[in-house]
């Protein structure tokens, strides 16, 4: 195969990119509805509770935003292995879902730093930010090959 034909089965560096900040601004928008629209009385309660005002948000927006690209990146490699489609984004989206909400909340919970439910949320709100942010982009990312 040449070069050109595997860029164009593969995606792109700069698709890669494109569609992993895109995925990236809506990881954003449902983080900033989800913790500081909904949640956000239930944060400062939290914080207030260990003597705390949150700070530092700035750190996820960029997180998250590498999540996207992270994301993207993982479904264009894994395409190429298991072949482009819905099986492929569900099998890098329930990846990433464990990896960027399950494991990290699953490791602070026993340290009853922050109430169950609130961590609780959080990692159902991560499937929010994978159906939403993530399967849509893949799918774009998939016509952009074409």
């Amino acid at each position: 195969m040449d070069q050109h034909s595997q860029r164009k089965t593969s995606g792109s560096w700069a698709q890669v990119f494109i569609c992993g900040m895109l995925s990236g601004v809506i990881i954003n928008v449902i983080e900033y509805l989800a913790h500081r629209v909904w949640l956000d009385a239930k944060w400062n309660a939290a914080f207030a509770a260990l003597g705390k005002t949150p700070s530092f948000w700035g750190t996820f927006v960029v997180a998250n935003f590498l999540v996207g690209l992270c994301a993207v990146w993982s479904y264009r490699w894994l395409s190429a292995i298991d072949g482009r489609g819905r099986m492929t984004a569900l099998k890098v989206a329930m990846a990433m879902w464990v990896i960027f909400w399950v494991i990290p909340i699953a490791g602070m919970q026993p340290f009853d730093i922050f109430p169950n439910y609130l961590l609780l949320l959080v990692v159902v709100g991560g499937i929010a930010d994978v159906a939403l942010g993530m399967l849509p982009v893949f799918a774009l990312f998939d016509r952009l090959r074409r």
